[in-house]
């Protein structure tokens, strides 16, 4: 039995060979449900010890859909969207629903593989032009000065790591930006974590441009 999850709602049944295949590549249990039980699958499965979730919501038309999603959800764990197109503003979109990653029908095995991982190391996995398009539409709206508190306990060091976190870098990439190793990031990006008691980069990322 592995120790994470991979939990689907409202997925159509031919759907579930394929993401129960994905799932045995990345060594995650999959637990089908729909959007009336998710939030008492995400508890069980959040609960269980030293297990994590992840939980892919199918969106068919995303628009209509994500408004009836119970924010409950979105208080913690990593969550992706599952739909059958996808395009710049909609990644926005998801990006300000509390969404840590997209991925469409269309997409490969290898890329959907690619995003949750992504998500599952803490990154988000979006456009990075849907990135850059939300960071400079939340740079219009008055800061709420999360920001502000944030540089007030980081260091310098923690200060540029954040930068690159909020123009959607993963850890790979603000490696090479920094020139540092991956496992220096990941401590800086821990540090930024316990000073700002934030789980992941979702939130953190939701909070400094609030």
């Amino acid at each position: 039995m592995f120790s994470n999850n991979l939990i689907i709602v409202d997925f159509p049944v031919h759907l579930h060979g394929q993401f129960q295949n994905l799932a045995s590549l990345i060594e995650f249990n999959l637990i089908p449900t729909n959007a009336n039980c998710a939030l008492s699958e995400l508890s069980a499965a959040s609960n269980a010890e030293n297990s994590s979730a992840i939980m892919v919501h199918y969106l068919d038309n995303p628009l209509q859909e994500i408004g009836y999603l119970s924010a409950e959800l979105f208080k913690s764990d990593l969550h992706i969207a599952f739909c059958s197109a996808l395009n710049v503003e909609l990644e926005v979109i998801l990006i300000s629903s509390g969404f840590h990653g997209a991925i469409s029908v269309s997409d490969s095995i290898a890329h959907q593989i690619q995003s949750i991982k992504q998500v599952q190391d803490g990154d988000i996995s979006f456009n990075p032009k849907a990135v850059s398009k939300y960071i400079l539409q939340r740079k219009r709206i008055p800061s709420s000065g999360n920001r502000a508190k944030i540089l007030a306990v980081t260091t310098k060091k923690e200060q540029q790591v954040l930068s690159l976190i909020l123009h959607g870098l993963t850890n790979e990439e603000m490696a090479k930006e920094l020139n540092i190793s991956v496992n220096t990031v990941k401590m800086h990006v821990q540090n930024i974590y316990k000073k700002t008691k934030i789980k992941n980069r979702g939130q953190l990322f939701a909070f400094a441009a609030g």
